[in-house]
């Protein structure tokens, strides 16, 4: 059988066929690329500062999705880094022999001051290491304006209990004799920690001026044994209280992670870690 569809019908089977080849390219063409995405976890004191360095390297690449999760401490940061539950961690004090043989590598990020801290409305500015360990033992039960000192205690085995102890041995006594009297409040995380010390009236606790700054926090860092903690006390070596933050990843950390990871070591990340109470050295 023939068919005989004319110069018309020829045009119109034309049209339809590119129309066709129109629409499919377009279907094509407008499928949106798939963003890059990876997770960030780690110490506490350091995650409202990688959720602004977060925020400031995907303006720049909107292509990457960056997700810095909730507190998971410096040890799950890197236990969950290895399993592959995130791509990069943030820890607050170096690699473990067997992290490292795991296959975990660190770089340095910055460090800031470790202080002592209580309630922004509290009167006091500064504490002593005498009057620390009077207020440990509880010796002295009231600050100067007649507050009442409520001591905000991290975890016998915490990293910050541990650099507390090690300040004197007149300290570590107080110290642990705090930890062993019945009624007093733990603090589980950095953020638990400075949601006591901000509500609490009269606390008296342990934090970051990298914590403080970069979550805003409506607490005052007292100045030790008259010394202001800042970056320039923390360069010259005057404030002798601090925490090193180091990144850690895997040779699996993927490549827009580790790009991320370059960022960090630009002069607009620099700015933003020197805001918020951190030295790059």
């Amino acid at each position: 059988m023939r068919w005989d569809i004319g110069g018309a019908g020829l045009w119109r089977l034309a049209r339809h066929a590119l129309l066709l080849s129109s629409m499919l390219l377009m279907s094509v063409v407008c499928v949106p690329a798939q963003s890059a995405q990876f997770k960030i976890g780690g110490t506490g004191s350091a995650l409202a500062t990688m959720q602004l360095l977060a925020d400031a390297y995907t303006a720049e690449h909107p292509g990457t999705r960056i997700k810095v999760l909730p507190s998971l401490g410096s040890g799950g940061g890197i236990k969950a880094l290895l399993s592959g539950a995130i791509q990069v961690a943030v820890s607050a004090r170096p690699l473990k022999d067997k992290e490292s043989k795991a296959g975990a590598n660190s770089v340095p990020l910055s460090r800031t001051p470790v202080v002592f801290a209580t309630q922004s409305r509290n009167q006091a500015t500064g504490i002593s290491e005498q009057e620390l360990v009077d207020m440990l033992a509880g010796k002295t039960p009231e600050w100067p304006d007649g507050t009442r000192v409520r001591l905000i205690l991290r975890p016998v085995d915490d990293s910050d209990s541990r650099m507390i102890k090690n300040i004197s041995s007149a300290v570590r006594d107080a110290k642990i004799a705090a930890e062993q009297r019945k009624g007093m409040a733990f603090a589980v995380t950095d953020q638990d920690a400075a949601d006591s010390i901000e509500k609490i009236p009269g606390s008296l606790g342990v934090s970051t001026l990298a914590q403080i700054i970069s979550e805003q926090r409506a607490i005052k860092a007292l100045r030790w044994n008259g010394v202001e903690p800042g970056a320039t006390t923390l360069a010259d070596g005057s404030y002798p209280l601090q925490k090193h933050y180091v990144i850690v990843t895997t040779r699996k950390t993927p490549a827009e992670a580790r790009d991320f990871v370059a960022f960090l070591e630009s002069a607009s990340a620099r700015a933003i870690l020197a805001a918020n109470g951190q030295l790059v050295d």
